[in-house]
């Protein structure tokens, strides 16, 4: 019994993180625990692997890792993390959603109150 526990566990295990996919690594767990809370605020589950590791022991095989839990949601956390690392609204003036009119910073490319992209048609 305790085995057949066991199997059904691994085979769990082994599906969920099938399912996953790692979408940043850093030695700086600090830049991973913000890029952690860019996604969660986009709704995206997300894990850290390896965080307390990458603190002890500063090397490339243990370096801090984040991980999408979602298969489906990995193609919008690519497109956060190419923004967050490549921003194209640094600078400038603020500008308006055209959804729900709410006044935004220069450095959002997203509304915060509605989730309508800065790009998108009125």
């Amino acid at each position: 019994m305790a085995k057949q526990i066991r199997r059904k566990c691994d085979r769990l295990q082994r599906r969920e993180t099938e399912c996953m996919k790692r979408i940043f690594t850093s030695p700086d767990s600090a830049e991973l625990g913000f890029l952690k809370n860019v996604l969660q605020k986009a709704n995206i589950p997300c894990v850290e692997i390896n965080e307390q590791m990458a603190q002890t022991i500063p090397s490339t095989p243990f370096q801090a890792e984040l991980w999408v839990e979602k298969e489906e949601d990995y193609a919008e956390a690519v497109a956060l993390l190419a923004e967050w690392l490549h921003p194209t609204h640094t600078a400038g003036a603020s500008w308006t959603c055209s959804r729900c009119g709410e006044q935004l910073g220069s450095q959002f490319s997203k509304c915060w109150k509605c989730g309508t992209r800065r790009d998108a048609a009125a």
